[in-house]
């Protein structure tokens, strides 16, 4: 057997931490997508990053056109077009009039909110020290 040579990777803990939390994050909004069951094995993340677009345009109070989820997330106008159209179909996006919404139903009763929770708790433990760290 051939020994594969380590290649050192210094990374600081918060980098990790982040790194950690991104996939988590991703994970966790790929499952709320869909409906219970339909969950694919396979994550689609162009669709996760469109649908969390949508969620913050709403949260924020300026529901995006498609146009405006496009450029918020750098993918063309059409690519954006058929993940919505396919969040639309999965019953997570509400499209009025030009505008996206989540769902009424998903957006007042968040999917795996204890998850978001946990997830972003274990980050900031790491995080968190490193943060005061930088005001000093």
């Amino acid at each position: 057997m051939i020994a594969t040579p380590q290649i050192p990777l210094a990374i600081p803990d918060g980098r990790r931490a982040l790194a950690q939390m991104y996939i988590d994050l991703t994970m966790a909004f790929h499952a709320s997508i869909y409906p219970p069951g339909k969950v694919p094995s396979e994550p689609d993340c162009h669709l996760t990053l469109v649908a969390v677009a949508v969620m913050l345009g709403h949260a924020e109070g300026h529901p995006m056109n498609a146009t405006e989820v496009a450029s918020r997330v750098q993918m063309p106008r059409s690519s954006v077009l058929t993940r919505l159209n396919a969040l639309i179909g999965y019953g997570l996006v509400e499209r009025i009039e030009d505008r996206f919404y989540i769902e009424r139903d998903h957006a007042a009763n968040v999917p795996h909110r204890d998850q978001f929770e946990l997830i972003l708790s274990q980050a900031f433990a790491v995080l968190g020290p490193l943060l005061s760290k930088s005001d000093e």
